[in-house]
């Protein structure tokens, strides 16, 4: 099995207009998606990540600002174990990101 990093973007600017029941039925998918990630042996970690960060540059200025309002944050990240990218991505494409204009980016982890 290798590893896969999935980045997760996009997504947060429709979350802030769902109601308390729909949140709560999205995080539900969210729990069903990961657990069964979990389940299958193929989840290896992952976390939400803050709405804002920076971004540093080769000149060390960190006067990029990220935000979830342009659609391109990253919001979180999953740690995937899959046998090749064909199982990463059909492992990925039930995340509830999608039901939020959300992408994902699906990277291997090359051992160093």
């Amino acid at each position: 099995m290798k590893d896969y990093l999935v980045l997760i973007r996009g997504g947060d600017a429709r979350m802030a207009d769902l109601t308390e029941a729909e949140t709560a039925a999205h995080m539900e998918r969210w729990n069903v998606f990961m657990g069964g990630l979990a389940q299958s042996g193929n989840l290896a970690g992952g976390l939400p990540l803050g709405q804002d960060g920076r971004i540093l540059t080769t000149a060390g200025s960190s006067e990029g600002v990220v935000n979830s309002e342009n659609g391109q944050a990253i919001g979180g990240y999953l740690m995937i174990k899959a046998e090749n990218y064909d199982q990463a991505v059909e492992l990925s494409k039930a995340c509830p990101v999608f039901e939020h204009n959300g992408n994902l980016e699906i990277r291997e982890c090359i051992p160093m």
